[in-house]
């Protein structure tokens, strides 16, 4: 199972979600993989540190990430896509089928991810708080429809 994870400039929310749910799966014995991308043109763009010093702060370490936007490529080597807005959803919308797309605010009570771009330091690690729960609900909602009946 892999999931593709897409925000606005594939700095912050996005590769700190891809590194979130990489660790939890990992911890958790899960067959899921992730990646993320950019709905802007963005190649090449390093994570942005405040997101690095929040992953840090929740012990996951050595995330490695370089920004690249969303393509066909990648939309097709994943099983599900998960936007961190409803208008990211709704832009990815007309070229992606709605049972591989989804919104977080689809699949956890939290709505929005708010984008911490440009906020202290505080801004992000809240950010990472809220992607952390929300990953918990995203790997609840993966086991039921993508797992559950499955040997």
């Amino acid at each position: 199972m892999k999931v593709l994870f897409v925000c606005t400039g594939n700095t912050c929310r996005s590769p700190m979600a891809q590194a979130i749910l990489t660790h939890k799966a990992k911890q958790q014995r899960l067959d899921i993989s992730a990646d993320s991308a950019a709905i802007m043109m963005t190649y090449g763009e390093r994570m942005n540190p405040k997101a690095i010093e929040a992953l840090k702060k929740m012990g996951i370490t050595g995330f490695s990430h370089a920004s690249q936007p969303v393509t066909p490529r990648l939309v097709n080597e994943s099983d599900f896509v998960v936007t961190m807005t409803w208008e990211q959803r709704a832009t990815l919308a007309v070229v992606i089928d709605d049972d591989k797309l989804a919104s977080f605010s689809e699949v956890a009570p939290y709505g929005d991810i708010t984008d911490p771009y440009g906020g202290d330091q505080a801004e992000y690690d809240r950010c990472a708080q809220v992607l952390d729960k929300a990953i918990d609900c995203l790997i609840s909602y993966i086991k039921g429809r993508f797992f559950e009946g499955k040997a």
